[in-house]
């Protein structure tokens, strides 16, 4: 007679008791139980820091000058709705919308110019260096003087957010260049121009998406704060107007809708990176 033989695998272990007990693996919905509650752990904590303010503020521990949260939504759900909010809304994102634009064309034009020219980055790195930690509200004055609490000043300051994190970061991206893809091009025969287009921009894209990133924050703060300091109208001048009559929830519920706007926005410059850069080697890691 011959004997079967089978091949005993992890899962046939016998147990302290003597008995075979298969051993549980890290199957399929182990790896989406991880990844669900890896998902869920920042929205946990965020209730849990929303329930505690709304705790502290109940129980007075906060000033009545901070209402509850269950209060700032109500303000929000309040005023959506209305037509005024509508009108704010929009001006301000088309401040922080034509401002990151002027300034994310000036800073790729200026950092690719100074990145590509060594000579033009020694004669002005100084005062680069100088003017990106100004910030750009401190001109604000001046430009009130010439140009008036007028939306154009909002607009020119939040380009000036937007320049300096542009500009550097595409310099990077250009000084980082392999002197090799450029030499290629050469041996080509591309012209500046071409070089420019097919080796140029690809190889500093990923570095002008981070800047553009960076950028929209920058200018989303300016925008709202030359709005509340110089009366522009926008979300920051009714923010200041709440603040001024002591109608605190709603004040509260337009900073949120400011907070709002400002992951949206990072979300979807995120999101059309990954689809715009998809052929990059760095995002074929991530996504890898």
């Amino acid at each position: 007679m011959s004997a079967a033989v089978t091949s005993v695998g992890p899962a046939d272990v016998d147990s302290p008791g003597g008995r075979r007990e298969a051993t549980p693996g890290a199957g399929p919905s182990d790896g989406a139980r991880r990844r669900w509650g890896a998902r869920a752990l920042p929205w946990v904590t965020t209730l849990g820091l929303l329930a505690v303010e709304e705790l502290l503020a109940r129980t007075s521990v906060f000033p009545e000058e901070i209402p509850p949260v269950t209060t700032i939504a109500r303000a929000v759900g309040d005023l959506v709705p209305s037509g005024g909010f509508a009108r704010a809304l929009g001006n301000t994102l088309e401040q922080f919308a034509v401002g990151l634009v002027l300034g994310a064309v000036a800073g790729v034009a200026l950092g690719v110019a100074v990145g590509a020219m060594p000579l033009l980055h020694r004669l002005t790195h100084y005062v680069l260096d100088f003017l990106r930690f100004i910030p750009a509200v401190v001109y604000l004055p001046v430009l009130i003087l010439v140009m008036g609490a007028t939306p154009r000043v909002a607009v020119l300051l939040g380009a000036v957010g937007a320049l300096f994190p542009l500009l550097f970061q595409t310099y990077y991206g250009v000084t980082g260049i392999t002197p090799i893809l450029q030499d290629t091009g050469r041996v080509f025969g591309l012209t500046v121009s071409q070089r420019l287009v097919r080796i140029t921009l690809p190889a500093i894209s990923p570095f002008v998406a981070t800047g553009m990133r960076i950028a929209a924050s920058h200018v989303l703060v300016v925008v709202v704060a030359v709005e509340i300091i110089a009366a522009v109208p926008g979300l920051g001048n009714d923010i200041s107007t709440y603040a001024t009559n002591g109608v605190y929830p709603k004040m509260y519920a337009l900073v949120v809708v400011v907070g709002v706007i400002g992951v949206l926005v990072n979300v979807l410059l995120q999101r059309l990176e990954r689809r715009q850069l998809h052929w990059h080697a760095s995002y074929r890691e991530k996504t890898a």
